[in-house]
C-alpha cells in the first residue's frame, strides 16, 4: 500500500505510510481528534478549535523533516513514532486538568498516562472495537520496542540527540505548536521560520546543536514562545475560564462522579458535568454562554515577598491547601463555595512546560567549540530569564465580588 495523503493548513500535504498510518488508525490516536489543542483559550481567540490530532500529525512531519536534514537512518522510524505519539496520554481539554491529576489519579500525568498506553498497561479507549489493533502490537510487528518509544516520549532514551529532538530548546513539537496555535488564534506573535531552523540543527558529539550561522532563527522561535505564552496559552481570561472548569471537576471528583475523566474527550466531559446538579453545571453553562468569573487580582513575582511566594507555592502543591484558601476567600466576601478561584502562573508553567527552564541546546561555532546558546547571544539569555507571564497570582470571582476579594486577599490568605 502506497499510504495516505494528509492536507494540512500549516505544513501542506503530508504522505503517511507503514507503522505511522497504522499508528493513525488506531482508536487511541483517533481520540486526539476530540481533545482541543489550547483547552479553552477558543473563549478569547474563536479560531482556536484546532486538536491534538492535528497537532501529533504535524509533530511527525516536523520530526520526517529533521530526520533527513541531520542524516538520520536506522533512529529515523523512532523519532518519527516518538513525535506522532507524544500526546496520546493527553485527557480532556489538555493542559487544564494537568495540575490535579497527581491528587486524583494518582501516579499519572499526561506523559505517564503516555508512557502506559504505549506499553500496552492500560487502555484508554471504553467500549469494544472490532478487528482493534493495539499500539504496542503495530509497534513491535514493524520490529520496533514499544519501551524504545516510550523512553524517547518521557526524555529517557539512551541517545541524548534524539531526545533533544523532542523535548529540547529547539524541538519538533514545539515549533509545530508554536506555528499551528499562531495560526489558528491569528496571533503573530508564534511565527518562526521552520524552513532555517531545520537547515542550522545538527547532531555533534551524540548531541543536537545548532549552526552558529542560525543563531538568529533560534532566537525568533525562543521569541514567539515567550510572546505566545504571555499573550494566549497564560491569558487571564483563558485561565479563568480553565480554572473554573477544574473546580467543576474537582466538585465532581469529591462527590464520588467523573473518576475516569482522564480517559475521555472535551464534549464527554462538558456534557457529564452539565448532567450534574449544582455546581458542576452551573459552570458548564456559564462556560458554554462564555459567563466568566473576572479578575478581582493579577499580582506580579514582584508585589510578593519571599514569605508570601512560599506560602502560594505550598497552595499550588497541595491541591487540599488551594481549594481551603479559595474557602476562606469566599467566606470573607460572602460568596458561594466555588465562586473565588485562586490560580497561579509560574508553578503552573513548570508543569506544562518545563522546557523554558530546562538545559539548553550547544552552539556550534565556526571554531569547532561547544558554547551554551546563553553564552553566544544574549538575547537568549534574557529569555531564560523572563518572567512568563506578566501575573503570578490570579484571583477570580463574580463581578459583584471583585472589589471585596480585592480588598481581603492578602489579609485572608497570609495572617
Amino acid at each position: 500500500m502506497d499510504g495516505k495523503i494528509i492536507h494540512d493548513p500549516i505544513h501542506g500535504s503530508m504522505k503517511i505510510k507503514g507503522v505511522i498510518l497504522d499508528l493513525v488508525k488506531t482508536p487511541e490516536f483517533q481520540r486526539l481528534r476530540s481533545i482541543r489543542q489550547l483547552g479553552l483559550a477558543y473563549l478569547v481567540y474563536p479560531g482556536a478549535n484546532h486538536s491534538r490530532f492535528e497537532h501529533s500529525l504535524g509533530a511527525y512531519n516536523i520530526a520526517s523533516r529533521l530526520a533527513q536534514e541531520v542524516e538520520l537512518e536506522e533512529e529515523k522510524t523512532l523519532l518519527e513514532m516518538g513525535a506522532l505519539l507524544h500526546d496520546i496520554g493527553h485527557g480532556p481539554f489538555s493542559h487544564t486538568f494537568e495540575q490535579i491529576y497527581k491528587h486524583y489519579v494518582k501516579e499519572y500525568d499526561h506523559m505517564r498516562l503516555g508512557q502506559n498506553i504505549i506499553l500496552g498497561k492500560i487502555d484508554i479507549i471504553d467500549g469494544e472495537i472490532d478487528s482493534r489493533e493495539f499500539i504496542p502490537e503495530i509497534i513491535e510487528s514493524y520490529g520496533y520496542s514499544p519501551k524504545e518509544v516510550a523512553d524517547l516520549i518521557l526524555g529517557k532514551y539512551e541517545k541524548r540527540y534524539l531526545g533533544q529532538m523532542l523535548h529540547g530548546d529547539v524541538d519538533v513539537d514545539q515549533i509545530d505548536y508554536l506555528m499551528r496555535d499562531a495560526h489558528y488564534t491569528g496571533v503573530a506573535h508564534g511565527i518562526i521560520d521552520i524552513e532555517r531552523l531545520l537547515k542550522v540543527l545538527k547532531v555533534h558529539d551524540g548531541q543536537l546543536v545548532v549552526d552558529e550561522k542560525g543563531i538568529e532563527a533560534v532566537e525568533g522561535m525562543m521569541v514567539a514562545r515567550a510572546l505566545m505564552y504571555s499573550r494566549v496559552y497564560f491569558h487571564h481570561t483563558v485561565k479563568i475560564a480553565e480554572g473554573m472548569l477544574t473546580r467543576a471537576l474537582e466538585f465532581a471528583l469529591e462527590e464520588g462522579h467523573l473518576w475516569d475523566f482522564w480517559k475521555m474527550t472535551d464534549c464527554r466531559v462538558f456534557v457529564e458535568l452539565e448532567d450534574l446538579e449544582g455546581y458542576p453545571g452551573e459552570i458548564v453553562r456559564r462556560i458554554k454562554y462564555r459567563d466568566i468569573y473576572k479578575a478581582a487580582v493579577l499580582a506580579s513575582a514582584d508585589e510578593l515577598s519571599a514569605e508570601e511566594k512560599k506560602e502560594l507555592l505550598s497552595a499550588y502543591r497541595n491541591v487540599k491547601r488551594r481549594q481551603e484558601i479559595e474557602r476562606n476567600l469566599a467566606d470573607a466576601v460572602g460568596a458561594k463555595e466555588g465562586e473565588v478561584i485562586l490560580e497561579f502562573s509560574i508553578a503552573d508553567l513548570m508543569l506544562s512546560e518545563p522546557r523554558l527552564k530546562a538545559t539548553e541546546i550547544n552552539v556550534l561555532l565556526h571554531t569547532g567549540e561547544l558554547q551554551p546558546l546563553t553564552k553566544v547571544t544574549p538575547l537568549a539569555n534574557a529569555l531564560k530569564r523572563r518572567q512568563t507571564p506578566r501575573w503570578a497570582v490570579l484571583i477570580a470571582s463574580p463581578a459583584k465580588y471583585v472589589d471585596k476579594v480585592r480588598e481581603v486577599w492578602k489579609k485572608v490568605i497570609f495572617s
